[in-house]
């Protein structure tokens, strides 16, 4: 198994990518922390993979734009697993609203959540990877940060925010052998883009038409590649961007 005996911090983890994740770590031998701020969903998703992969999956409350709760789950994971191998920054919340439009108070908040996130769960992380000397953080950006669509100026720059924040990070944790990565999924076959983008079958078919493989992503997609990224398999790659979108993106 790639991650036998390795412990991860997956944030967002009750449904979606990250919980596709969180049953791919598990799986390949990982124990993890999940975090989400839907603590009843997290519960429920913790349960199902504990009881499938005799493996640790312990569901802990958190709202990652809080710096106390941060550093709650991490004082959890350690408390509960003497070291931190792997997180990944997945958290993460959307709305579509022109820039024109757009209040203040929705810019900060996915900002707080998507971008500020992102640095305190990496930041109270590598704490504990630099005692370690090792580690792996991944975080979940978007093909939206590259190729953004109307009603998507705030969410586009938060994506974007994480992938030049990945840069700094991996330059400066690098020498001390923590790698990190940023994944930039395309259109991924979850709840939130049926709910908000897919809601008609000819809208579904004119996404499908857009990519090479002629198919929307599965979140096992996604979770395939952040294994690769928390194994030891990518143990020479730092600083990167990899793109999930079936073809989409080849000309971006």
């Amino acid at each position: 198994m790639l991650l036998e005996n390795k412990t991860a911090i997956v944030t967002g983890g009750a449904r979606g990518i990250g919980k596709a994740i969180c049953h791919m770590f598990c799986k390949e031998g990982a124990s993890i922390i999940l975090a989400d701020i839907d603590i009843f969903g997290a519960r429920k998703t913790a349960e199902y993979i504990s009881n499938h992969y005799d493996r640790k999956c312990i569901p802990v409350k958190v709202d990652i734009s809080n710096k106390e709760d941060v550093k709650k789950m991490v004082k959890e994971a350690i408390n509960t697993f003497k070291k931190i191998d792997i997180l990944v920054n997945n958290a993460a919340i959307f709305f579509q609203e022109l820039i024109i439009d757009m209040k203040e108070e929705q810019w900060e908040k996915i900002m707080d959540v998507n971008l500020k996130g992102t640095f305190l769960c990496s930041q109270a992380v590598a704490q504990q990877m630099l005692k370690q000397k090792s580690g792996k953080i991944i975080s979940i950006s978007s093909c939206t940060a590259k190729k953004p669509t109307l009603k998507e100026g705030a969410y586009a720059a938060s994506k974007a925010g994480i992938i030049g924040f990945n840069r700094v990070l991996a330059a400066e944790l690098g020498p001390y052998g923590i790698n990190c990565n940023v994944i930039l999924p395309g259109a991924i076959d979850t709840e939130m883009i049926r709910s908000t983008f897919l809601t008609t079958p000819e809208i579904e078919k004119q996404w499908i038409e857009k990519t090479v493989l002629k198919r929307l992503g599965k979140p096992e997609d996604v979770a395939k590649v952040a294994l690769f990224l928390a194994s030891n398999l990518s143990d020479h790659i730092t600083g990167e961007g990899i793109v999930i979108s079936a073809g989409e993106m080849m000309s971006q």
